[in-house]
């Protein structure tokens, strides 16, 4: 019994030594921006970050929404954040979203790029070029 208790003991030891060696898992990936105060303090907050402008019930943007986790996943060093356009037609108005997915990139707080569509390769392209600006 005391074998076992000592064997038991040790794969919690190294368990846990594992997981301290292990790089900290992000909380949230693509942060969701629900009001426009939120929206205006991400672009300022970080010095490199998309806003990915999208709508439930917009087929692209559906089929882009896994990429974008993807990317943010893969591009740490980039902050990804998602406006719905439905929730917040303020930061929609303000930043002059006429069709979805819109795609902005920031550097700092100026806009560095933006596009409209559900293309992967452009968005890779426009991230690859915004951390080598």
């Amino acid at each position: 019994m005391l074998s076992t208790l000592c064997l038991n003991r040790s794969r919690a030891v190294l368990s846990r030594a594992a997981y301290l060696k292990s790089p900290p898992a992000r909380f949230m990936s693509v942060i969701n921006l629900s009001d426009e105060e939120a929206v205006d303090k991400f672009s300022k907050i970080n010095d490199k970050s998309i806003l990915y402008f999208t709508a439930t019930w917009c087929p692209p943007c559906k089929a882009i929404k896994p990429i974008y986790e993807q990317m943010s996943d893969k591009h740490t060093d980039v902050a990804f954040g998602k406006v719905d356009v439905d929730d917040n037609p303020e930061s929609a108005a303000k930043h002059q979203i006429s069709g979805v997915p819109t795609f902005i990139i920031f550097k700092g707080e100026e806009v560095y790029n933006r596009f409209t569509g559900a293309d992967p390769n452009m968005l890779e392209q426009t991230i690859s070029d915004l951390k080598n600006a």
